[in-house]
């Protein structure tokens, strides 16, 4: 694996596309605050309905944008039951962020029912539906690791593949992993990927043992970071192929196509609250807060938040108080 030759050229795109579409925005968004005072906490329906003074908890989360965003929904939703926080959100990949929860440093996070299946529990199957996915790790993960996962939140994130919708040449005419495969091993030259560590660490190798037995040469893989995965496939350089996420609004406004899992490789991922059993004993209003959360966090509103960070350039706290003001989670 190597660092692409274009890195710096599309760390230049990337923050032009950023401050571009931050400045469009301007103009028609609304004027989000940047934090929230105790008495707009105070004003919704989680202060009415959960109690959780005298708490102290420290919360979570990976590094990337989604992640973000639910620890920092978390954090306030807490503060708004009457519990203190500490925030200990962007830990560097889901190792850490787990040995963060199960060595006490945090006392919880989000993570993803086949994260913790193929990561966590060592499978190497899928199960099948995202319900009964979820319900397999749940319990599972409680059993084994004294883990306890809250919600499920009504959204599923998982791993894809993606290429520009106007890929020239063979690229183009790849619609499914299928396709990518039969690619790689006929022309390995036109089947170059981008992806962060974490997902070339953990999916070529079990691409590779997979009913698609899909191989990219080293000559073939292009590590960055994952936000830069977005623009360089769009503009096909130095890959043509990139690993991406389903919920992330960039797939539609760059103009990317997701590849058809045909052989349903990837697992479906619904988010949940991470914490340890003992503090969800201890506070069982967590699962009652976690559910509501969870309710309203569908693929759509998602998307949405997501894309208000990565788009737009609002903070992931201007995304969480919009998502819990429009819900009626807190006071305007």
């Amino acid at each position: 694996m190597r660092f692409g030759p274009a890195a710096a050229l599309c760390v230049a795109l990337l923050g032009a596309a950023l401050t571009g579409c931050s400045g469009a925005s301007a103009g028609s968004s609304d004027n989000l605050p940047r934090t929230a005072s105790q008495k707009q906490l105070d004003g919704g329906s989680i202060a009415k309905d959960v109690d959780l003074k005298g708490a102290h908890f420290a919360v979570g989360s990976k590094e990337f944008t989604e992640q973000q965003i639910l620890g920092k929904i978390t954090k306030y939703a807490l503060e708004a039951a009457g519990a203190q926080t500490k925030d200990q959100t962007g830990l560097q990949g889901t190792t850490i962020a787990r040995s963060a929860l199960q060595g006490g440093d945090i006392d919880m996070y989000w993570d993803y029912s086949g994260t913790g299946w193929t990561q966590f529990l060592q499978h190497d199957t899928p199960v099948q539906g995202s319900a009964a996915q979820f319900r397999a790790t749940s319990s599972e993960d409680l059993k084994k690791h004294k883990i306890k996962w809250l919600g499920p939140a009504k959204f599923g994130n998982q791993y894809t593949m993606a290429r520009a919708s106007d890929a020239k040449g063979r690229a183009g005419k790849v619609d499914s992993i299928s396709d990518l495969a039969k690619l790689a091993k006929e022309h390995p030259e036109d089947a170059t990927l981008c992806g962060a560590s974490e997902f070339l660490d953990r999916e070529l190798g079990a691409l590779e043992k997979s009913p698609y037995k899909l191989k990219f040469g080293a000559p073939q893989v292009y590590q960055n970071a994952f936000a830069l995965n977005f623009v360089n496939v769009a503009k096909g350089s130095p890959c043509k192929f990139a690993e991406v996420f389903t919920t992330d609004a960039r797939l539609k406004s760059l103009d990317l196509k997701v590849l058809d899992d045909d052989k349903g490789h990837f697992t479906t991922e619904l988010a949940a609250l991470t914490v340890r059993d003992e503090t969800a004993k201890k506070y069982p209003q967590l699962a009652k807060l976690a559910k509501k959360l969870g309710d309203a966090l569908t693929e759509k509103t998602i998307i949405k938040l997501n894309g208000m960070v990565d788009l737009e350039g609002k903070s992931a706290d201007q995304a969480a108080l919009y998502f819990l003001r429009t819900n009626g989670f807190i006071g305007k």
